[in-house]
């Protein structure tokens, strides 16, 4: 817990709070290794960070009640719960929370969104790069079925009854448990009720399901994403030399590979594939130029775009729309600001701009903090850009509103159903600028694609029904 005591008497209640949730893709990451000092003594609030358990520690399910499961959402939520209870304390207004999440961290503040134990801690949420509507943000039971069968053939545990299993699971080394399930995907579960006695589940659906019907805390929501989040995880764009052998082909033909990433897969033993062809058409018909393009830096950015939209922005979009059509304050941003200081740039290829995580450069302050390893200063710009970005978002929290008695010339409207505007964060920090926005793709991906993945997949559906 950091607080800005020293720098003058607290507001009456007490601090704005920020509680919040490293990313990691629940499995790996550190709050240690963000320090809010500049946020909490520039901005006067107090910033708590937490831990949670991680990996197989933190979500290992035996698919019934011996170890239901999501115990690393649990740990949140009584870190959450700690937090409403003894800010106060530290002092801190335990009736102004804001709960803020990044990536995977972003997904587990909707999942707080829509507990009924986790809703009543909070007053405000920011969800960044968060994705959460992508149809492999949770995992279900049957997801682990074979996963658990394989585990504990390697350690040669009994695989029923689960006490039994679970006992001999605990008495494996830690290290050598997370080692070999490194790769598996820890998502949060989709529980069942028969994996409780007597407790509740924290989470039984699908998170849209959620949002459709309504089923969530209604606080302020500020949300948004970066305009090339995936292009550090897109290889064949870094290493492969576009100046010499880029074409339309090549670049095209990733387009189906990155469709691919979402899609359930398919075990040896089913009886039915999925009309791949189906679904790359739909997408082609979306992304595909109209004329042949030879200029390497617009397909790039095809590419590029084509990964964003479909993994974060679109999503992203969704929950905005489900929260502002319920009345909720909803602000809505996409981060274009690339950083100016040297080093940091050496980092990214020239043609590339903002990518996953390099947005909270601003939001902590990071240009404030002792000069970077060469000893090199960070450039000025980056500096009044953390100043503006950490005023907005300590603002929200504070006020539920990031341009709330702002001292800069900035617009940041609501985002509304009649009037979804979004903030694109760069160096004139415009509103929904038409032309370098398309909301046609967040219609795309959110209304047009899941129809053509369920005509595709549903010899599929059929088999498995049977």
């Amino acid at each position: 817990t950091y607080s800005p005591y020293g720098r003058g008497k607290p507001p009456p209640g007490g601090f704005a709070v920020v509680t919040w949730i490293h990313p990691g893709n629940f499995t790996s990451g550190d709050p240690k290794i963000w320090n809010p000092y500049t946020l909490v003594h520039r901005q006067r609030i107090i910033f708590v960070t937490l831990s949670y358990r991680l990996n197989i520690m933190g979500f290992f399910t035996s698919l019934d009640a011996e170890a239901a499961g999501n115990f690393g959402l649990l740990d949140q939520q009584a870190a959450i719960q700690w937090v409403k209870n003894n800010i106060k304390e530290f002092g801190g207004n335990p009736d102004n929370i804001c709960l803020m999440g990044y990536g995977s961290g972003g997904t587990s503040v909707a999942l707080h969104m829509v507990n009924s134990v986790s809703r009543s801690l909070f007053s405000s949420a920011i969800i960044m790069s968060g994705g959460i509507f992508n149809t492999n943000t949770l995992r279900t039971p049957k997801d682990d079925e074979q996963f658990i069968d394989d585990l504990v053939g390697y350690y040669g545990c009994l695989r029923t009854p689960s006490s039994a299993m679970m006992e001999c699971l605990r008495n494996v080394d830690g290290k050598s448990l997370v080692k070999y399930t490194e790769d598996f995907n820890w998502r949060p579960l989709i529980e069942s009720y028969d994996f409780h006695n007597g407790t509740l589940p924290f989470i039984t659906e699908p998170l849209k399901n959620y949002f459709i019907r309504g089923d969530f805390e209604r606080v302020p929501l500020l949300t948004g994403y970066t305009n090339m989040e995936y292009v550090l995880h897109l290889r064949e764009l870094i290493e492969q030399d576009l100046s010499v052998n880029a074409t339309e082909e090549y670049l095209v033909n990733l387009l189906p590979e990155i469709a691919n990433w979402d899609l359930p897969p398919i075990n040896e033993s089913d009886s039915c594939s999925y009309n791949l062809n189906h679904i790359t058409d739909s997408i082609m018909f979306c992304y595909r130029p109209a004329v042949p393009i030879k200029d390497t830096e617009i397909l790039r950015k095809l590419v590029i775009d084509f990964a964003t939209e479909k993994k974060v922005a679109a999503s992203t979009f969704q929950l905005a729309s489900y929260t502002s059509s319920k009345n909720q304050e909803t602000f809505m941003y996409r981060f274009d600001m690339k950083p100016s200081t040297p080093l940091v740039l050496e980092r990214l290829p020239d043609w590339a701009s903002v990518p996953h995580l390099f947005d909270l450069i601003y939001v902590w302050g990071i240009p404030y903090w002792s000069p970077l390893p060469t000893r090199q200063e960070w450039d000025v710009r980056d500096k009044r850009t953390s100043d503006i970005i950490m005023l907005f978002w300590t603002n929200f929290a504070k006020y539920s509103n990031p341009a709330e008695n702002f001292p800069y010339p900035i617009r940041w409207d609501r985002f509304t159903p009649e009037n979804p505007g979004i903030l694109i964060i760069d160096r004139t920090f415009n509103m929904s600028d038409p032309s370098r926005l398309n909301y046609k793709v967040f219609e795309f991906w959110n209304d047009y694609y899941p129809k053509v993945v369920d005509i595709a997949t549903q010899c599929c559906n059929a088999t498995d029904a049977s």
